[in-house]
């Protein structure tokens, strides 16, 4: 579905011939689609964003970049704009290009890139990010709206939301931040990180970036290594060093954190259950949605227990 018409769409707009037309994600708001011209590959995004907020999220990254961060870049092609409206399939988009990193995704299963060594680089790469400020841009405050029918649901991510609420807001603790910063945004590139997928990105408590970063690496790491008992110990002490090298971690994100983490477990609930069909769903997904339910009903926090073994590096 799309490929044709993002083809076609692509090649009007650049007046090129394109090849290799990939289509990569079909959310909510976006279509997100890679191909190649002139042997390089680069990434075509339609969105259903505003456009305001799309311009903001391209001068962040810009303004990011100028600092050295690694990321896939907006691209501007001759004679065009960076944000160019389009019409597909009767419905209005934002077309937006960027580069491709032309890198891949960390593999899990190889000890020689998934251990402490690249844990503590993605720590520190986190931090990198949270010590740029000094600029304001036109992003939302707070992370994405969690919507669902089930009453308990709205209730607990009111309550959620009403904790977070009796935190300060501070340059030490607040900023504009990535927002969804796990291990599937970013790829491996001559053994640095590059970033993408900043359309989430949004003024948020920065506690945010490392919650989604714990949460989706140790789901991942104890899946993959069941027998690696300490894995998560040995995932988190890594990772925060990393960060701890380049600014500290104030006491309140760790509270903050704590939060985070349940709001992740919500959000994934609920992306889950509208997006998993229990027609061809497989085991583990239906274990998954158990477990994230059971988890959000009895209010359990996340991987509590082995955070409360590094809560010493929070000072």
């Amino acid at each position: 579905m799309y490929r044709e018409e993002i083809n076609e769409i692509v090649e009007r707009v650049l007046n090129r011939e394109i090849s290799e037309v990939c289509l990569q994600s079909e959310g909510f708001q976006n279509i997100v689609a890679t191909f190649k011209l002139d042997e390089k590959e680069y990434v075509a995004r339609f969105s259903q964003k505003k456009k305001e907020s799309i311009d903001a999220e391209i001068r962040w990254m810009e303004y990011l970049q100028g600092k050295g961060i690694k990321l896939a870049a907006p691209v501007q092609f001759n004679g065009l704009e960076k944000v160019i409206d389009i019409e597909m399939n009767q419905d209005k988009y934002l077309l937006t290009f960027f580069q491709h990193t032309c890198g891949q995704p960390v593999n899990v299963l190889d000890n020689a890139e998934w251990n402490g060594e690249f844990f503590y680089r993605w720590g520190r790469m986190i931090a990198t990010l949270h010590n740029i400020t000094g600029a304001s841009f036109e992003r939302p405050e707070g992370s994405a709206t969690i919507e669902s029918d089930e009453k308990w649901v709205k209730v607990f991510y009111k309550e959620l939301n009403e904790q977070l609420d009796t935190f300060s807001k501070t340059p030490n603790n607040y900023g504009l931040i990535h927002n969804d910063l796990h291990q599937g945004n970013f790829h491996i590139v001559d053994g640095g990180i590059v970033l993408f997928d900043f359309d989430d990105c949004a003024y948020q408590f920065l506690a945010q970036d490392l919650a989604v970063s714990i949460y989706h690496a140790i789901w991942t790491g104890t899946s993959f290594y069941p027998e690696w008992e300490d894995f998560p110990h040995y995932f988190l002490t890594h990772l925060l060093k990393g960060y701890l090298s380049v600014r500290q971690l104030a006491e309140d994100m760790y509270d903050q954190l704590l939060v985070f983490l349940q709001m992740r477990e919500l959000f994934l609930y609920t992306l889950f259950k509208e997006k998993w069909d229990p027609e061809t769903m497989e085991d583990w997904q239906f274990g998954k949605l158990r477990e994230l339910e059971s988890n959000l009903m009895e209010k359990r926090i996340p991987y509590q227990q082995e955070l409360r073994k590094v809560k010493h590096y929070f000072m």
